[in-house]
């Protein structure tokens, strides 16, 4: 074929494909822009379900997360109910946008016997929500992304929950949260009403609240006690902390202030350079793991000076932060004399002074007056510099 006839043949060819197209569209107008349309459409596609964001919960591994997650949710379903089926496209979303927030967990009540006759399902889907540990209520509501997610916000921010059973209670002294119970005469007034404005001062502590004299003596307060009645359990060293002050306010989270922290805080990496630089007074403790019977003087001792000393404990035979602190405090090592408590007046001087008498209650009570009250002898070394340089805070920050 020659090169004109190709030519021609060619431009023939594509005057018949336009002409195609162009009556093509006089009767699919939208057609030639599909591409369009199917961009459009993936911009509006519901965002893809995460199946991982809701947390599988058996027997093995129930009672750890509902007691190391502070808020958590439960769904109790079968696989083959039809308005659990409904629930779990909404309850995914919902965990989706709680994320790091709070938990959202479901239970399989055919695989789960044991918590199903726990917990006393009975009726399928069953929406539980704990917090610290314990249920606290069932969720009865519409069951879409947006109501569950706004019914556990409200919640969280409530601030203040009620357990009025034995059961609940002794859930609670398994929370692995400090927290505070009320016993009061009422749920709703103006005593509930500060214990929650409280609630919002001490957001790492868990408020409840309950009427029931049988909740209030498993914490050890006495069925007949005037009400309100108040007491903190501090976790780390399970203090339980009776108040007696006025019912009010600032006298609550003052109460919170003093006992919320443990009575002795234990030295590592992560608050190491906090300590240091804090103004407060402090008492250091160096010894041992095995010195147990100093640890548990030093521990006592400390309850009485909450609120006004900073006791102090570091492992010398522990790793990290600790045995830098040691060397700059002049201590290498378990000297014959056995653990040495040094107190130190915080970063405002850094002065510090060492107690020589045998590590007794009276002997280290009597020390921690007379440092408070600036009676300990002049004489005094300073505290190298390294601690509070900042290579120091770089290292054990």
């Amino acid at each position: 074929m020659s090169t004109e006839k190709a030519l021609i043949l060619f431009c023939t060819t594509f005057i018949l494909m336009l002409s195609i197209m162009y009556f093509y569209k006089l009767n699919h107008p939208g057609s030639l822009h599909i591409h369009r349309n199917v961009y459009k459409l993936k911009k509006t596609l519901p965002p893809v379900i995460d199946e991982k964001a809701v947390v599988v919960l058996s027997e093995k591994n129930f009672s750890h997360v509902v007691a190391k997650n502070r808020y958590v949710m439960v769904a109790f379903y079968a696989s083959w109910c039809r308005w659990c089926q409904l629930l779990a496209p909404e309850y995914e979303k919902a965990a989706m946008e709680l994320k790091g927030e709070l938990v959202l967990a479901k239970v399989d009540v055919v695989m789960e016997t044991f918590l199903t006759r726990k917990y006393e399902i009975d009726a399928y889907p069953t929406i539980s929500f704990f917090v610290g540990g314990v249920k606290v209520e069932n969720y009865y509501h519409k069951r879409k992304r947006d109501d569950i997610v706004r019914w556990i916000r409200a919640k969280v921010e409530l601030g203040i929950y009620t357990i009025m059973t034995t059961k609940e209670a002794e859930q609670l002294l398994m929370a692995e949260y400090t927290i505070v119970l009320g016993l009061l005469e009422s749920l709703q007034g103006l005593e509930s009403e500060e214990l929650a404005a409280v609630s919002n001062l001490h957001t790492d502590v868990i408020f409840y609240q309950t009427t029931s004299a049988d909740v209030a003596k498993i914490f050890q307060i006495e069925p007949d006690i005037k009400r309100p009645a108040l007491i903190l359990l501090e976790r780390e060293a399970q203090d339980l902390n009776h108040f007696n002050g006025s019912f009010t306010k600032n006298a609550i989270a003052d109460f919170v202030s003093v006992n919320k922290l443990p009575p002795v805080t234990i030295c590592t990496d992560e608050n190491a350079f906090l300590i240091l630089e804090s103004p407060m007074k402090q008492l250091w403790l160096f010894a041992l793991i095995h010195d147990s019977e100093v640890r548990s003087i030093f521990q006592e001792v400390a309850k009485a000076f909450r609120g006004k000393l900073l006791f102090v404990y570091v492992q010398m035979d522990g790793e990290g932060a600790g045995r830098q602190i040691a060397h700059d405090f002049g201590i290498t090592g378990h000297t014959p004399t056995g653990p040495r408590i040094v107190s130190y007046s915080g970063n405002s001087n850094g002065k510090k002074y060492v107690l020589n008498d045998e590590p007794s209650i009276n002997n280290i009570k009597s020390f921690a007056e007379n440092f408070m009250e600036n009676k300990l002898p002049s004489q005094s070394d300073t505290i190298s510099e390294t601690l509070l340089t900042p290579p120091y805070s770089d290292q054990f920050l």
